[in-house]
């Protein structure tokens, strides 16, 4: 029961980053290096566990249950992979003012970076710009 409640959370999560998606939220500066090896990070004091949803290698988005930080996801995009994004909610509650970052790297340089503080419940969100890749 509790994988299905973290499924439809992470799945309700993804919906919102996706719909709440603007031009502005995407980067599409060109990836210079031509790079394909991705790596999600997260890292901070957050002490809750997390629900990831994030673009991989199996051309679809993941569900990945974090239980501790750091925590990070390291793989080669395929060349089907166009785009990359990941969200984070967190699943149980951490202690209200932790805070988390959640890191995406192409090519070993970070693109996109998102920062959140676990609310006064000490539950925490966190999201990234989507990634164009070359």
């Amino acid at each position: 029961m509790k994988k299905q409640l973290n499924f439809i959370f992470a799945s309700i999560a993804l919906v919102f980053v996706l719909q709440s998606c603007t031009k502005d939220d995407v980067d599409s500066s060109p990836n210079n290096s031509g790079s394909r090896a991705i790596k999600y990070e997260i890292t901070g004091n957050y002490s809750g566990e997390m629900i990831v949803v994030a673009a991989t290698n199996n051309d679809d988005f993941e569900v990945i249950e974090v239980k501790k930080l750091p925590w990070k996801l390291e793989f080669t995009a395929k060349e089907s992979i166009k785009t990359i994004v990941a969200t984070a909610q967190g699943s149980t509650p951490g202690v209200a003012g932790q805070t988390a970052t959640l890191k995406t790297y192409v090519g070993g340089t970070e693109v996109s970076s998102g920062t959140g503080t676990a609310l006064s419940t000490g539950f925490i969100s966190l999201t990234n710009k989507v990634y164009i890749l070359k």
